[in-house]
């Protein structure tokens, strides 16, 4: 029977196997010379490293952050594009650009939003006296550029930082693989011995 381990349960596993490990290396070491004390030593490095790796938790709280705070901006932003529709309605333009920007900030797709955001902006920009004219604030492009900054800028954050993740996964494999290594070789010593 295969049994499975979930990364997160390598270094419990280790700790347990450790304890077994330690308490019957007389008997295990008698008969496995390779299992010593500088086994145990290896052994408990091992899960040293691991337990340090685990640090991804911090890695993930920021992500949270990150995540949350963008999406406080753009549900924030969304509410606000109702008035640049109302304007654009108002002055006789299509609002059909707003509407493919609302639909990409709702269904997640931020870097789509932005493409839209871009193009709104400069369409905004381009006729700012009419607009002006249906209510928008003189300082509504300004506002409109300065949320693409924020919200690219989270948008990269929140990128960099899965990425980050996803690296010290990848990096951190073999330690992953050797601790197992361990895990299965004094599992297995174990079961001779005390057969």
């Amino acid at each position: 029977m295969k049994v499975r381990v979930r990364l997160e349960e390598y270094a419990p596993l280790g700790r347990f196997m450790m304890a077994s490990f330690v308490r019957d290396l007389p008997l295990i070491e008698a008969r496995f010379k390779k299992y010593n004390a500088a086994y145990v030593a290896n052994f408990q490095n091992l899960i040293d490293a691991i337990e340090t790796l685990e640090g991804t938790l911090t890695l993930s709280e920021e992500q949270y952050k990150v995540t949350e705070a963008l999406n406080l901006e753009v549900e924030a932003f969304d509410k606000e594009l109702n008035f640049l529709s109302a304007y654009f309605k108002d002055a006789g333009f299509s609002t059909d650009a707003i509407t493919v920007l609302k639909n990409s900030l709702k269904s997640g797709n931020v870097e789509g939003a932005l493409l839209e955001l871009k193009s709104v902006t400069q369409f905004a920009a381009g006729n700012k006296a009419i607009l002006e004219e249906q209510g928008m604030s003189l300082t509504y492009i300004d506002e409109l550029e300065a949320t693409y900054t924020s919200i690219s800028a989270k948008n990269v954050m929140q990128y960099k930082i899965m990425k980050e993740k996803e690296a010290l996964v990848e990096a951190n494999k073999a330690a992953y693989k050797n601790l197992y290594a361990c895990i299965a070789g004094v599992s297995e010593k174990g079961k001779l011995v005390f057969s």
